[in-house]
């Protein structure tokens, strides 16, 4: 679905590690390989990206937004795809607990967070080849995770929670008095919950099981439709 934040994870693309300087250098995303969901990213879909909002695309840990490393000292476009070199990672636990999995060999792999903005479906190959992409985020993920569940404290969320999360989200961002750094992030904040709330969603009208909230809500408070209108309609 459109302007739905997607994650794309690759493996073995750590090429550096300077733990005295606490920089990362590697591959975010590669161009041409076909991934597991039948999509092939190409060259050039992450420049205009890079030039109109590179100073707003952070390196997290784990897609956790209220964790980030910071931001890229470089991030390019090259023949083999898109590569980074972090600025030095601060002195907090959960960056120190990163440096140590990637010097031990545990972190192999990094994702993206992104919308597409264009693509092209081959049907005969049922590839789809991604063309241009909005990037929020690149993460260091540990080997193994799914990269398509990295928001997990919101399944434990009612509606009204979510509503109120977002509703507080919005009105901050609408506020105008936040740094470029806060701004970012709160968005990359507000896309996730745009995105586990479609799944979710989703799944419950894929499966017929039942709703995401129990029988009890009460008539004011807010249901599926209204949260997903609200995420939706609100534009960066």
């Amino acid at each position: 679905m459109k302007d739905i934040l997607e994650f794309k994870s690759i493996t073995a693309e750590v090429k550096d590690i300077d733990t005295k300087s606490r920089v990362i250098t590697g591959y975010l995303s590669n161009f041409g390989n076909k991934d597991y969901d039948n999509d092939i990213i190409e060259k050039g879909a992450f420049k205009k990206s890079i030039t109109e909002r590179g100073g707003n695309i952070f390196f997290l840990n784990q897609h956790n937004w209220s964790q980030p490393h910071g931001k890229f000292a470089e991030l390019e476009e090259d023949s083999k795809g898109l590569r980074f070199v972090s600025n030095p990672l601060p002195n907090t636990s959960y960056s120190n607990d990163a440096l140590e999995l990637y010097s031990s060999g545990i972190v192999k792999e990094h994702s993206i967070g992104f919308n597409t903005l264009k693509s092209d479906y081959d049907k005969k190959e049922q590839v789809r080849y991604i063309r241009e992409v909005k990037l929020y985020e690149g993460s260091n993920v540990t080997l193994g995770a799914n990269p398509e569940t990295p928001f997990t404290g919101f399944k434990s969320m009612t509606l009204t929670q979510a509503n109120d999360q977002v509703k507080s989200i919005v009105k901050l961002l609408k506020d105008g008095t936040l740094t470029d750094d806060t701004f970012a992030i709160l968005e990359i904040a507000l896309k996730q919950l745009q995105k586990q709330m479609y799944d979710l969603g989703k799944k419950s009208l894929d499966n017929n099981k039942e709703p995401l909230v129990d029988n009890t809500q009460k008539n004011n408070e807010p249901n599926q439709d209204q949260l997903i209108s609200t995420l939706n309609n609100f534009k960066f």
